[in-house]
Order: structure tokens, then C-alpha cells, then sequence
């Protein structure tokens, strides 16, 4: 038979590749004792297959390298050629190298542009995410408060036991306090000079001599102080000595705890008692309830506010920061965070008097010492040294001029109320002025003048206010003023 024909028979019953790797085997091209690719690929269990497609994708990355590899090497080679071709008729290698490192210079060029450019794209983006951070939370609320604004951790459950709104963000909070967020991002940041003063500021008269400052939050701002007093400070524990701006307690009340003509009576003031309570203190307080660093930096921004002088600056007044942010006298919610930060400094005299048999009672800034037994036995001194260290250990401070030390034969009064009877009353020359101011307006009546409106509010309010201490007391003069004042009716 012809051998071409019968390997072209072969080949058709087979296949060319089998065929040829039975030639090859044949030849010794291949070993016959092994089995040939195709064979392998026909009895192969899949753990085989996955290794051989585990080859061929490293053989397919090879491949790539080294074409990649290749292509580096033609630019290269394409590079010499023409710096060759360039200078070939020269051979000038000082033009060669100036030219080598203008190339190189001009690359390196290239990638720090590059570099900057992706810097700069980096730092809009910072910039992008940053300013939609400002837009979405308060970030800063001023240079000196900012520090526990990172703080977010709320303790729900000492707010829900103190029975306070749980607020967790400032979105919460302007929710809380019923005004817009950008209202609440005004109020609470701290600018040293503004062109408007979030407060009304003037000065009273002491009744000691000089002048008491006051700042009258304006409308927006205090009606949000007046929320925080209702809804968080309001249910807040107070001392039980404290008598100043709480419900159901006065100065009457302040008064009626201390026995009547006590054998001693010690009143103190406390210097720059509402100055003194910083924004940090106040800060502190909000976080003892329970609220973040965040929340109480908020609400310790609008409870506080600093004192600031007008001063016109190119036609225009500027109201410019003199102190630090405190306590100002004059917000309805100051009154009670006072109460609140004293409760330490109450219960250390408290349990101070206790053991000495002295009563204490505290109205604001005057604290009151009432002592029934022997004057000469009492160690005055050693007593007001041991109240100046925990006043002072307590962040305030003694006004010295402003201590009184009131025995039997002095007039002994606690926050206007003379305690020196058997019944409490008002000081003999208050009453005095009293009857004079009815005498005069009863003179005036009869000869046909017009009494003002604001005289008989003064004589209405003071006849009140001598029903409240003792009605029965000044009976004689209640009825006197009723009287009068009927007959202007």
C-alpha cells in the first residue's frame, strides 16, 4: 500500500494532531510512556484543569511583561537612535550630555506639574468636603470654646433619669428650641467685636453704693434661654438652702428658717457672684446632666455672653469683647444656674453649720448665719476663715466690706427683712417712706391734683409687699393705703 496513502488514512481515522504525535513517537520526538497533551486534556480531573489554567493565566502575565518589556526597550532604543542620528556627524558629548539633561530636565518638569496639579485637585476636594462639613454641623463656635466640640457621646440614660429632652445633634437642639439652624449657628458663636449686641446693657444702683451691671438678653435669644430653663434647668436638683429665683421661695421664705432676734446673725456677700461663673463652669454643669462636650458647648454658648464697649470705627459702632464669656446677670436662666453650680458649696457650709448649731440659708449672693446661745463662747474669727476656704475652694470669693457681724442690739436683717421682733418686718424707715408717700398723694387728691399712675403703683406694690411679710404687723398702714386707694378708683 502506498504510505502516503495510508497516512493520509490514518490521519483521516485519527485526527492530524493525534497523528502527529504518534509520528512523534514514533521518531523519539516524544515519549512513548507518556501520555500526549491531548490525552492528558481528555482524562484530566478538575483539580489538573485549575492548574492548568492557573499556568496559562502567569504565562498570559508574562506575556504581557514582556511585551510591555519590549515596547519600553524599542522607545529606548528609538530615543538613541535619534539623539544618534542627531549628533552622529559631531560626536560633540558635552552638546550629547546638555541635551541628555535638558530631556531629563524637561520630564522631571513635567511630573512635578503633574505632582502639583494632583496636590491642588487633592486639596479642592479637602476644601469641598470641608465646606459641606460647616454646612451640615457646627465645626467651630469661637477661638477658646471649641475644644469639646469633637465630643459626641450622649448619656441618654442620666438624661432620661434627670427627666431632660435627650438631644444628640445641633440640628436636635435648634428643633428643641424652636428657631431655625442658621438662628442657632448665630447665637452660638462667639465673635470679639459684632456691629450687633445680642443684648441690652445698662446699669442700676446698688443699694450698697455704686452700680450693678446688667445685660438683658433681646427677644430672640431669650426666649431660647427662657426654653432651657423650662424644659432642662427647671428640673435640675437644687439645695435646700438656696432661696433666690426658685418657685415658691423668696426672700421671705429665706428669712422665716432663721429664728427671730438670734443671738448672732453673720451675713455675707459673694464678690462678682454672676462674673465669676465662667462658660467652662457652665459647660460642666450641661455635661453633668448627661448632654456631649458637642451639646453643652451649644447650650453654655447661649446662656453666657461677654461684657463689650461701643466704640465707633469709621462711622460705624463696634461692639467690642472686654472679658471672657460669663455668666450675665439679667437672662432668666442665669438665676438658676447659679443654684444649681452652688449645690456643692451649700452642702459643705450646711453640714459646717450643722455641727456648730448654726442655721444658713443663701439668697443668690448673700448667705445668711443665724447662731442662738452664747456670743462670747462662738469663735467668730475661726467660723468665717473655715467659710472663706470652702467659698473660695468653690471657684467665688468673700466680699470682706460687704460681711456683717449683727448682734441682739443691731438691727438684724437677712435680704431686706428685719428679724429682730418676735415677727419678722421691714426696716422702720422703708415703712416711713411709705407713709409719706400716701400723706403727700392723699394731700394732692384733696386739693384736686391728679395722683400719677406711676405713684400709685409704687403705694399698690409696697402695700402688697408689707401683706406678703407681715399682714398683721402693719395692718394699720395696709388699710390706710387700701383706703386711699379706693378713693382714686
Amino acid at each position: 500500500m502506498d504510505t502516503k496513502a495510508e497516512y493520509r488514512k490514518q490521519v483521516s481515522n485519527m485526527g492530524k494532531k493525534e497523528f502527529t504525535f504518534l509520528k512523534m513517537q514514533e521518531y523519539g520526538f516524544w515519549p512513548s510512556h507518556l501520555p500526549t497533551p491531548y490525552e492528558r486534556q481528555q482524562n484530566e480531573s478538575a483539580e489538573d484543569f485549575e492548574n492548568r489554567k492557573k499556568l496559562l493565566e502567569e504565562f498570559e502575565t508574562l506575556s504581557e511583561t514582556i511585551a510591555n518589556a519590549c515596547q519600553e526597550k524599542a522607545e529606548i532604543e528609538k530615543k538613541l537612535s535619534h539623539l544618534n542620528k542627531q549628533f552622529q556627524a559631531t560626536w560633540d558629548y558635552e552638546k550629547i550630555r546638555s541635551a541628555v539633561a535638558q530631556e531629563i530636565m524637561k520630564e522631571s518638569l513635567a511630573r512635578r506639574a503633574e505632582k502639583k496639579a494632583e496636590r491642588e485637585r487633592q486639596k479642592q476636594l479637602k476644601t469641598e468636603a470641608w465646606n459641606q462639613r460647616k454646612a451640615e454641623t457646627i465645626l467651630f463656635i469661637g477661638k477658646g470654646y471649641s475644644n469639646l466640640l469633637a465630643k459626641k457621646e450622649t448619656n441618654v440614660q442620666r438624661l432620661q433619669q434627670n427627666e431632660m429632652p435627650v438631644i444628640e445633634t445641633d440640628r436636635a437642639l435648634a428643633h428643641f428650641l424652636q428657631i431655625e439652624y442658621r438662628t442657632l449657628r448665630y447665637l452660638t458663636y462667639h465673635r470679639d467685636v459684632v456691629t450687633f449686641d445680642n443684648y441690652f446693657r445698662f446699669e442700676i444702683p446698688k443699694k450698697s453704693g455704686g452700680m450693678r451691671q446688667i445685660a438683658a438678653p433681646k427677644t430672640q435669644l431669650k426666649a431660647a434661654q427662657r426654653k432651657i430653663l423650662d424644659q432642662i434647668l427647671q428640673k435640675a436638683k437644687i439645695s435646700d438652702h438656696s432661696h433666690g429665683f426658685i418657685k415658691e421661695r423668696s426672700v421671705l421664705t429665706g428669712a422665716k428658717v432663721h429664728r427671730t432676734s438670734p443671738d448672732l446673725l453673720i451675713n455675707i456677700d459673694l464678690e462678682n457672684f454672676f462674673p465669676t461663673i465662667t462658660f467652662a463652669r457652665v459647660r460642666g454643669l450641661y455635661q453633668s446632666f448627661g448632654y456631649s462636650g458637642y451639646i453643652a458647648s451649644l447650650l453654655a454658648m447661649i446662656c453666657t455672653y461677654c461684657e463689650r464697649m461701643p466704640l465707633e470705627i469709621k462711622g460705624e459702632t463696634k461692639y467690642i469683647k472686654t472679658s471672657d464669656r460669663i455668666l450675665p446677670q439679667g437672662s432668666p436662666a442665669s438665676p438658676m444656674i447659679t443654684n444649681i453650680i452652688c449645690q456643692t458649696m451649700d452642702k459643705r457650709i450646711y453640714c459646717l453649720c450643722q455641727k456648730l448649731g448654726i442655721t444658713y440659708t443663701r439668697y443668690a449672693d448673700d448667705m445668711s448665719f443665724s447662731y442662738s446661745g452664747d456670743p462670747d463662747a462662738f469663735a467668730i474669727g475661726g467660723f468665717l476663715n473655715s467659710i472663706r476656704k470652702i467659698i473660695e475652694a468653690e471657684g467665688f470669693h468673700m466680699k470682706q466690706e460687704k460681711t456683717h457681724v449683727l448682734r441682739k442690739n443691731n438691727r438684724q436683717y437677712i435680704t431686706g427683712i428685719v428679724i429682730n421682733n418676735e415677727a419678722i418686718g421691714v426696716p422702720k424707715k422703708w415703712v416711713k417712706i411709705l407713709k409719706a408717700s400716701i400723706h403727700n398723694a392723699q394731700k394732692l387728691n384733696a386739693s384736686g391734683g391728679t395722683v400719677s399712675e406711676q405713684t400709685r403703683s409704687e403705694i399698690t406694690g409696697k402695700i402688697a409687699w408689707l401683706k406678703s411679710v407681715n399682714a398683721e404687723r402693719y395692718q394699720k398702714i395696709i388699710d390706710q393705703g387700701t383706703e386711699f386707694l379706693k378713693t382714686l378708683t
